[in-house]
């Protein structure tokens, strides 16, 4: 209401707030009056409601949108892959057998007590389960699709390429007739049929999936069975969640492997270390186009894990990401248990150039100089996959490494050949590159001496490259190195494990690698080599006592004459035996005797002079001197 006097809006109706007006009876019956005017609300008239075409047209619209909604969830997340598949220049990706990278938890936005969520919080909220319940309708759509393509089998191999140019490294390419977006490491399992046995490949394998095509490379497990005519094999490819069930045949090359050799190598393992626990071993001869295998497979890698430490280093310095001169702080997050190396023992914050750590890694087997390797070269899925990458399906970390009481390295695996792969790398300057591989061999001539290398007993030993664990280590005994000859080289690797004491199987390695090296060399076991050399030794020196003793009678002979007898010719006159005979003083005897005329040649002056004779008693015959 307004006052009447001053004109101003006021709430009283007896008397005006601002200028004090007090309203008579009138004015307060018209303010009464005004007021009711302003509290009526005009209707306004109701629009018709169309009738039944204007239901009809909101019920098709409403179809037509749920419609259009389900065709979305449908064929939606596969038009979209089918695009990107499309566009993206490089789509390749490597499915590793590695450990998961931790998850990450989203950050929690925190609300202070007392206040209401926001009007934009609330909104958030509310996209967000709008988005979950479309991201959990899209798995449902896509996971109803995959079912029902599996069912009809519509996955399937289209198309496949086997290499074995560097056998017997084995790469079969496998191109599907569909993208592979969901498959990973988990989703199929490969199988081997040869020589009238399945073997499982297990985890060492690698894929690689480049849009429809999944690559899989791993080492032929029946390498070591020797076969004169090419062996026919089959790659089996199993997923039991995609309806998968192939099979792929393919030749391998004919080894070239000596028969006789390759029999004394088993039946030295097995009769050597076989028979005191398990074993794996791999012997690799220079000329040889394949190596010697006995029972390879994964163990832990023990202290041998260092080889791949240092490739792996020398790797990331040959491409620049450190130098031998850059310092590593000592974290105590990296410091293995039980290890009493010179960086764990280091005060937290201290400092190693890589140079030390390399270092300390091949002359103490430094469990923790490792551990900040594998973190300064990237850490160990970065380790990992280079592992992979360089074809050592077998090799990996699991966790950080570690150091048992029994003096066992844990935290990684590796096999035989992956490690006898790694050290013909080396052995032919292809590992790094010539002078980093140079500087690896020169770090390894100062690897502590063990037993397990038969010092002395090979011939035309040169020099050698290896790393073993502790001749102490009561849960491990392994080996591995290349022992240099004077025009060849021989790359060993054992591992031996489960075995009841390492005093009885060091010395078994020592006599197996000493065995094997010398057969292959001579063609010969080292018993027959030292019976030949006894018998060698036994002619020479009966030659040499025969010759002495033939010497000794021929002067025996020259300087002797029998007693004289009556048919002793007359003094002056020459006797049968074509010598001229006359009396001769005897020394002993102090008379003449009718003896040949000798002479001799006197050092001390030079010239000859006449013999001087004596006669012995004991046989009673006449000598000169």
């Amino acid at each position: 209401m307004q006052c009447p006097n001053c004109g101003r809006n006021v709430r009283s109706k007896n008397q005006c707030a601002y200028c004090g007006h007090v309203f008579n009876k009138q004015e307060v019956a018209e303010l009464k009056e005004e007021s009711r005017n302003e509290d009526v609300v005009q209707e306004t008239p109701r629009r018709s409601s169309g009738g039944f075409s204007r239901v009809l047209w909101g019920i098709i619209k409403l179809v037509l949108a749920v419609a259009i909604v389900f065709l979305a969830f449908l064929y939606g997340p596969r038009i979209i892959n089918q695009v990107v598949d499309y566009f993206q220049t490089s789509d390749t990706e490597v499915v590793q057998n590695t450990p998961e990278e931790p998850v990450t938890e989203a950050p929690v936005t925190e609300e202070f007590e007392g206040e209401e969520p926001s009007e934009d919080t609330q909104d958030s909220e509310s996209e967000t389960e709008d988005s979950a319940a479309t991201s959990e309708t899209e798995e449902s759509t896509e996971l109803s699709e995959s079912e029902e393509s599996n069912a009809d089998g519509q996955l399937s191999i289209v198309n496949q390429e086997v290499n074995l140019d560097e056998y017997p490294l084995t790469n079969v390419a496998l191109e599907f007739n569909e993208s592979l977006d969901n498959v990973d490491s988990t989703t199929f399992n490969f199988t081997i049929d040869a020589n009238g046995e399945t073997v499982e490949l297990e985890d060492d394998y690698s894929l690689v999936k480049d849009g429809q095509t999944l690559t899989i490379s791993f080492n032929d497990p029946s390498v070591a069975v020797l076969s004169t005519e090419a062996q026919e094999q089959v790659l089996n490819v199993e997923s039991e969640s995609l309806g998968v069930s192939e099979s792929i045949s393919y030749e391998v090359p004919t080894t070239s492997l000596d028969t006789e050799q390759a029999e004394f190598f088993n039946s030295t393992i097995t009769d050597n270390l076989a028979s005191i626990g398990d074993v794996s071993t791999v012997v690799y001869p220079q000329d040889a186009e394949v190596p010697y295998v006995y029972d390879d497979h994964s163990v832990e890698a023990d202290a041998l894990i260092s080889w791949f430490v240092l490739g792996f280093t020398f790797n990331a310095i040959e491409d620049g990401e450190l130098t031998l001169e850059d310092s590593v702080v000592v974290s105590s997050d990296l410091v293995a248990e039980n290890d009493e190396g010179i960086v764990a023992t280091a005060e937290e914050g201290t400092e190693f150039t890589i140079q030390e750590l390399l270092s300390a890694v091949v002359e103490a087997n430094d469990v923790s100089a490792m551990n900040h390797l594998i973190q300064e070269t990237g850490g160990p899925n970065a380790f990992n996959l280079w592992l992979n990458e360089s074809n050592y399906f077998s090799t990996r970390v699991t966790q950080m490494l570690t150091m048992q009481e029994s003096g066992q390295v844990t935290g990684a695996v590796t096999s035989a050949q992956d490690i006898a792969q790694l050290l013909n790398k080396l052995a032919n300057n292809e590992l790094v590159s010539e002078e980093a591989d140079a500087t690896i061999k020169e770090l390894l001539l100062n690897t502590p001496v063990t037993a397990k290398y038969p010092e002395g007993q090979i011939a035309g030993y040169q020099t050698r490259y290896e790393i073993a664990s502790a001749d102490t280590n009561t849960a491990q005994q392994n080996y591995a190195g290349i022992v240099e000859l004077e025009d060849t080289y021989y790359i060993t690797v054992i591992l031996t494990s489960n075995f009841t004491s390492a005093e009885e199987v060091v010395p078994a390695i020592s006599t197996s690698i000493s065995n094997i090296v010398t057969y292959f060399e001579t063609g010969q076991t080292p018993e027959e080599v030292a019976e030949e050399e006894a018998a060698t030794q036994a002619e020479a020196e009966a030659q040499a006592q025969a010759e002495a003793e033939s010497l000794a009678a021929e002067e025996a002979a020259q300087s002797q004459v029998n007693v004289v007898e009556e048919s002793t010719p007359e003094t002056g006159t020459v006797g049968e035996d074509g010598r001229t005979y006359s009396n001769q003083y005897v020394d002993n005897i102090g008379s003449y005797v009718n003896l040949p005329e000798e002479t001799v040649y006197d050092e001390t002056t030079g010239e000859t002079r006449p013999a001087e004779w004596f006669f012995d008693e004991s046989d009673g015959r006449y000598y000169y001197r």
